[in-house]
């Protein structure tokens, strides 16, 4: 008998060391293969769909890549998508639907209107968020603690403009034609206050309803205001296209200056070669190697569309830094994620002059310091041409 409670003993020691190791063994195991989750919401059919779905796939070839390749300590990224419908309401929803799919980061791929209407929900439940496109000022100035961008902020943007304006012109008289959407106005107005505050003659602004067919009666008001300079600003493309066909059509000479959004090949596949001589500041610079390679990898797997559209390598250059961020917080907690995107430091980055890098901080999260970090292009044959130095 002794000896049958001896055995009993040593069996029931046995399976209790077992299901401690089980224990032990079940989260180290449930980690290894558990997906990594990013989202992004932007425009899957209106205005700002454009750009919107470019990134989306640009996003989507990186992620392809990264998980063939073995994912982040073999774990893949899942990467989610919603559509907001343009609207920054239902931005807001859409962050929250995202973050109860368990998105560690999400990006905001649409309009600035859109990226802001995330960015207060995003904040709200401490999630780290960002854009690599979205312009307006007021997302990161002054600074929001979980919130991270590359692009080039209006404010240089306009700063960049408005020196060239004065370099060409000694008396510079500037007519603003927007798009009637939330980002239209948040973009022009930005445009509009600084050449004001610079003593800037505008005679003329004038607006475009969504959807517009025709906007020739803004071309010709803007033609008889004499300006001798046009921005064209916004956020929808299509609408920004209808008024510079309808600019060459009335005959009008006035030079055409853009913004950011003009990078977009697809604004030369609408206007053709009405859009040639049009001027634009962008932020990436074709000529540098970096970039050539991002582009024909991107041609290579998802066709011409991609071609000279190097607005892509923002979004590019975007996951690649919230992967490595996930790398270097060696987790996918959303505040080990954030502090490792604010601790990113001389990380190279394929945008902005060749050897540029990103370095945020604690009083930063953004790339671009300076108006002189940009870069003039202008319109050839219905393509973007090559760069010249903003300063």
């Amino acid at each position: 008998m002794q000896e049958m409670r001896r055995t009993a003993a040593a069996v029931l020691g046995l399976l209790g060391m077992l299901a401690v190791v089980a224990v032990v063994s079940i989260p180290a195991q449930s980690q290894q293969g558990k997906p990594i989750v990013i989202g992004a919401h932007g425009d899957q059919a209106k205005q700002a769909s454009y750009y919107t779905l470019l990134y989306k796939d640009t996003i989507e070839v990186f992620i392809d890549e990264l998980n063939a390749s073995g994912g982040i300590g073999d774990r893949p990224i899942k990467f989610i998508f919603e559509d907001d419908e343009n609207n920054p309401v239902t931005a807001a929803s859409r962050v929250e639907k995202l973050a109860a799919q368990g998105a560690s980061y999400i990006i905001s791929i649409g309009s600035s209107a859109t990226g802001i209407g995330a960015q207060a929900k995003a904040d709200e439940m401490k999630i780290p968020h960002g854009s690599p496109t979205n312009t307006a000022v007021r997302l990161s100035q002054p600074l929001r603690n979980y919130y991270f961008r590359l692009s080039i902020t209006d404010d240089l943007i306009s700063e960049a403009m408005l020196r060239f304006i004065k370099k060409k012109f000694s008396e510079p008289r500037v007519a603003v034609i927007r798009d009637a959407t939330e980002t239209g106005f948040l973009i022009s107005d930005t445009q509009i206050k600084a050449l004001k505050d610079a003593g800037v003659n505008v005679v003329a602004i004038e607006q475009i309803t969504p959807g517009s067919a025709d906007v020739t009666a803004q071309a010709l008001r803007i033609k008889e205001a004499n300006a001798n300079v046009v921005l064209p600003s916004g956020g929808s493309i299509p609408d920004l296209a209808n008024y510079v066909k309808a600019h060459k059509a009335v005959g009008n000479r006035a030079l055409m200056l853009g913004n950011y959004l003009f990078t977009t090949a697809s604004f030369g596949r609408l206007t053709g070669n009405a859009s040639d001589g049009f001027i634009f500041v962008d932020s990436v610079y074709p000529e540098r190697p970096e970039v050539t390679a991002i582009e024909s990898k991107l041609v290579a797997k998802k066709g011409d569309r991609f071609r000279n559209n190097l607005s892509e390598v923002h979004a590019w250059e975007y996951i690649r830094l919230i992967t490595d961020a996930i790398k270097r917080a060696g987790s996918d907690e959303r505040e080990a994620i954030r502090n490792a995107m604010e601790g990113t430091k001389d990380w190279p980055v394929a945008i902005g002059p060749p050897g540029m890098t990103l370095s945020y901080s604690p009083t930063s999260h953004d790339l671009f310091k300076q108006p002189e970090q940009a870069v003039f292009r202008e319109y050839r044959n219905g393509q973007p041409g090559p760069s010249v130095p903003a300063g």
